[in-house]
């Protein structure tokens, strides 16, 4: 059966949570996705939820129905080659670095839409691409702490309890993946790419 997003092409630089669920609902709908990581692997290979077994259960889920490689590209010159040569056949990149870290990888909207004009880039962080904290790293329940949400949680006279499902996590990709079809649809009819702007904090507090 034919989906949504069939023909849609995306490459995935996420890791743990929030951006590597985004890609997931996309590839659900029928998108090809293509996780690239280092040579090596990444941290949430092995670092998430275990099961019984050892074995982690997070990194197959999130990365369910994904194509995969590994690519160099941080001062790479070689990898940096092969990533322009994939993102001229691109529809939409996601990725989950901070602004400083995706300007050292060569992953900003700018250099990728002077490789595509019409690309779309969706970014996703703990503090967004504007602000004095952007640059910082953080989790889930940084967001938490930081919107005052974990205040609504814990026990009286006892410090606050941050909620363990990762709330902000999941519905951040939740925004992640309607804004990237968003964008699939204003390049529809104006033939414009753009940048999605996702931050943790931001849908902590509009919640």
């Amino acid at each position: 059966m034919k989906r949504v997003l069939d023909g849609i092409r995306v490459l995935d630089f996420g890791r743990f949570i929030a951006c590597p669920y985004c890609g997931m609902l996309l590839s659900d709908m029928g998108a090809e996705v293509i996780r690239i990581e280092r040579p090596g692997g990444e941290e949430d290979r092995t670092h998430s939820l275990l099961g019984p077994n050892g074995q982690n259960l997070s990194y197959p889920s999130y990365n369910r129905n994904k194509k995969g490689i590994t690519l160099r590209i941080a001062k790479n010159d070689a990898g940096k080659e092969v990533l322009a040569d994939l993102v001229k056949k691109t529809d939409i990149i996601i990725h989950n670095f901070t602004p400083q870290a995706a300007k050292f990888m060569g992953l900003t909207y700018d250099e990728m839409r002077a490789i595509k004009p019409d690309i779309i880039l969706t970014a996703v962080s703990c503090f967004g691409g504007e602000g004095p904290y952007k640059d910082r790293p953080g989790f889930d329940f940084i967001a938490q702490a930081y919107s005052g949400s974990l205040a609504l949680g814990g026990f009286p006279d006892k410090p606050p309890i941050r909620a363990f499902m990762n709330p902000m996590d999941y519905s951040t990709a939740l925004s992640a993946a309607l804004g990237s079809v968003l964008a699939l649809r204003h390049r529809d009819e104006s033939g414009e790419g753009q940048e999605v702007d996702l931050s943790l904090l931001r849908t902590a507090l509009s919640f």
